[in-house]
């Protein structure tokens, strides 16, 4: 067999692991979209106090990346009791601990979103049973495309570590010293999950909490604290339920923050990939360092053309 094709099909397989995780960073925004659960969930919370009365569901019982660590080990987990221990095909195994997962989800964003708005009933806050019926089935189909998303990269990453590839007659070749992880797979969710979470909780935030929740007010002047809780409830047609944000934000908050994810899986493992391949840890430091720098004199660049394009900030 030609060593190129073990190239092959080594880039085929970090092709597929970075897919698999800017698909599922992409449905993770939009889930913590759709329940309130980053960072302007804040407001969300605050706004009966101050008399701004919503529709939105509001399920954070801590911040994304928790809950997203835990659906990740949860997932990986109940997959690997499927797979390695009940010897089931990994795909089944994978749809049926993502199903699992999601009801155990389904289950906490209920309590935390019933809980959390009957406790604001003091302030006149009402509790729609309608919210929660529509709601639940969208923030469950998000949250079970990411964990079998975060479950499917965990596998691969462990599988590819021990596998081996027979090019000859007495000649094979041991992928993990390529591309791979020696990790326990439920570690390896929980350590996706978390970043996951920290993406979601950081990028997609700009595209919620900056534009969807505070469009009274003017662009780039951020959220003064007069305003704290001063959150816009009403949508196109009627008040704005969850599902009106997610419809936001799925054009640009949850594609972005799936690339971000994805170029952060990609640059850093092609980083390690072509260090292990050239056997030298020189050049992992090298090639990273250069990222580094490309990545911050870009950021700048675009930092100055926002400014110029759409300032003054005030």
């Amino acid at each position: 067999m030609d060593p190129s094709f073990v190239l092959l099909v080594l880039l085929g397989i970090f092709a597929l692991i970075v897919l698999l995780i800017t698909i599922g960073e992409w449905f993770e925004d939009i889930e913590s979209d759709m329940g309130s659960q980053s960072n302007p969930n804040s407001q969300v919370q605050l706004a009966p106090q101050v008399g701004v009365l919503h529709r939105l569901f509001n399920k954070a019982i801590s911040g994304e990346p928790v809950s997203q660590g835990l659906n990740g080990v949860i997932g990986a987990t109940l997959f690997t009791i499927l797979w390695w221990g009940l010897k089931w095909h990994p795909v089944l195994a994978i749809a049926i601990a993502a199903a699992i997962t999601t009801l155990f989800h389904m289950s906490l964003a209920t309590t935390a979103h019933v809980g959390r708005i009957t406790s604001a009933n003091v302030f006149g806050q009402p509790l729609y049973y309608d919210v929660i019926i529509t709601q639940l089935p969208l923030i469950a189909s998000h949250a079970f495309i990411l964990t079998s998303a975060l479950i499917a990269v965990s596998y691969l990453f462990y599988n590819v570590f021990f596998a081996t590839i027979t090019i000859g007659p007495e000649t094979s070749i041991t992928l993990g010293q390529y591309l791979g992880y020696p990790i326990a797979i439920p570690l390896l969710g929980l350590l996706l999950g978390i970043t996951a979470g920290a993406i979601g909780s950081s990028t997609g935030d700009v595209h919620y909490g900056a534009e969807r929740e505070f469009q009274h007010a003017p662009y780039g002047e951020g959220v003064p604290m007069g305003l704290h809780g001063y959150i816009t409830v009403k949508a196109e047609v009627g008040y704005r339920m969850s599902m009106d944000v997610a419809y936001f934000c799925a054009k640009y908050g949850g594609p972005l923050t799936g690339f971000t994810y994805g170029m952060i899986i990609l640059l850093d493992n092609l980083r390690l990939f072509i260090g292990n391949i050239m056997n030298n840890v020189v050049v992992n430091v090298a090639i990273g360092a250069t990222i580094l720098v490309i990545l911050i004199i870009f950021n700048r660049y675009l930092e100055r053309w926002a400014r110029n394009k759409f300032g003054p900030y005030s």
